[in-house]
């Protein structure tokens, strides 16, 4: 289909973090962790724009050296979506979103054009999710997403559930500009704060949400053993 309007891959990325401090930094592989989910999403083929919404110069910088834009937003904001959103004020003339967060090395370009085109084909906010693996559905740091006949989410949990239902929500977003932006206005809700889940702000307050199957998940970096395996991946893969 045509497109309107510009389309764009955001990744909020802050140089705070709990578990492993300063993670985006981490470049024992060669590179920053942040340059490795860049330029996997600059391989997409739908995206107009790849922006990096970063909140110091040193990020910044890892961005720009990667090949995106870069947008400095406010370190004090509460989420991804409302660095996001805040990015996405400098482009007026953008009409469809894709979130990605800024740890996600192994991001596929496929999935980011798979969000997006949902977007542009009508979806107000869509996203990911995959097979369970084992253990998953009693694993708390598991995001579990059920859908209905049609796609759309019916809930998601982090609780430990007995359904067959469910399945491991993939964090990746894509949303029109119109649902980004009523997020952004909207209070979180009290099942979002209770849950920690941002994405039921979106349920909650009547946007729909598409599910898209993909077949796998992608391991995002939180911890040090994450980053451990996410480098003994790569050893494995390369070439002898």
């Amino acid at each position: 289909m045509s497109i309107s309007g510009e389309t764009l891959v955001v990744i909020p990325a802050r140089r705070a973090s709990t578990r492993l401090p300063e993670k985006l930094l981490l470049a024992e592989s060669g590179k920053p962790l942040l340059a490795h989910t860049l330029e996997r999403c600059l391989e997409a083929s739908l995206p107009n724009r790849v922006i990096a919404a970063v909140d110091c110069e040193e990020l910044a910088a890892i961005a720009r050296e990667a090949g995106a834009e870069t947008i400095l937003t406010d370190p004090s904001l509460a989420s991804g979506s409302d660095r996001v959103g805040a990015a996405v004020a400098h482009f007026p003339e953008a009409v469809a979103v894709v979130n990605v967060q800024g740890d996600e090395p192994e991001i596929e370009a496929e999935a980011v054009d798979a969000v997006l085109q949902a977007v542009l084909d009508g979806a107000a906010v869509a996203t990911l999710a995959a097979p369970l693996p084992d253990g998953a559905l009693e694993d708390p740091a598991a995001v579990k997403v059920r859908s209905d006949e049609l796609g759309n989410a019916l809930g998601f949990t982090r609780l430990p559930d007995t359904r067959a239902d469910w399945r491991l929500h993939v964090g990746v977003y894509g949303y029109s500009t119109a649902a980004l932006e009523s997020f952004t206005s909207t209070p979180p809700t009290p099942s979002e704060q209770e849950h920690h889940l941002e994405q039921l702000r979106f349920l909650e307050n009547g946007i729909p949400v598409q599910v898209i199957p993909w077949p796998r998940a992608f391991l995002g970096i939180d911890t040090r053993s994450d980053y451990d395996a996410f480098l003994a991946r790569r050893v494995g893969a390369s070439p002898p």
